[in-house]
């Protein structure tokens, strides 16, 4: 099964063994199946709110004999159709949240209802995986309020889109910022690009709010200001 760009950068950064994977707003399940296939995990769990999609999923790994590893264990899986904001983790450590394919608003609102509806014991364990499809700015500033620390980020050119995946959690001081500073890589040309298309975007909304948006601009065009 090949991934996208976009869910391959996600799955390089499970390079460790864990014990829970959670595949959120999983569509397909594609990344999933790749976590199980591998043996990335103990367990991995599917979690989308959209009844088809997990019914055609749960049928597709009922049948499928390609995951079983190398050991002819037969991989732990559950599939739950249910709000991913509701999902009840686990003390055990070495657990991985992973959430892509939505916009940057509805992730934020979805890892704040996460957070707040399981103990510190539980969320202090996991790492979270981010990857929106715009709203970037706003879920940063948002995840950075939460007293959430920044693991890893990249920005991610795949199928003539930009994506930025971000990899945080509450084990590290190392502060999030709102335009992802630690990613930008100016000799390549692509960052270039995604830097101006973000101002393009951002220019347009002056109108919405032109003060804060103002601050969004001032903050992206100082990425190379220096």
């Amino acid at each position: 099964m090949k991934l996208s760009k976009r869910l391959s950068a996600i799955d390089a950064l499970v390079s460790q063994h864990q014990n829970i994977i959670w595949d959120c707003c999983c569509d397909h399940g594609y990344l999933g199946m790749v976590f199980l296939k591998r043996d990335a995990a103990s367990k991995v769990i599917f979690v989308d709110i959209i009844t088809r999609v997990m019914v055609d999923l749960e049928a597709q790994l009922t049948r499928n004999n390609k995951f079983r590893l190398k050991s002819n264990k037969k991989p732990d899986w559950q599939v739950l159709c249910q709000d991913v904001g509701t999902i009840e983790l686990t003390e055990i450590e070495k657990q991985v949240v992973v959430i892509a394919g939505i916009g940057g608003e509805l992730l934020l609102r979805l890892v704040q209802q996460i957070i707040s509806n399981n103990s510190i014991e539980r969320v202090q364990h996991v790492r979270f995986i981010l990857c929106p499809v715009h709203h970037t700015y706003s879920l940063r500033s948002g995840l950075k309020k939460l007293g959430l620390g920044l693991v890893s980020e990249q920005i991610v050119y795949d199928n003539k889109r930009f994506y930025e995946v971000i990899e945080v959690s509450f084990n590290t001081n190392n502060e999030i910022s709102s335009t992802g500073k630690k990613m930008w890589d100016f000799t390549q040309a692509e960052h270039g690009l995604y830097q101006r298309q973000l101002l393009s975007h951002y220019n347009k909304m002056l109108n919405k709010d032109e003060p804060y948006y103002q601050k969004v601009i001032t903050d992206y065009q100082a990425l190379t200001d220096s």
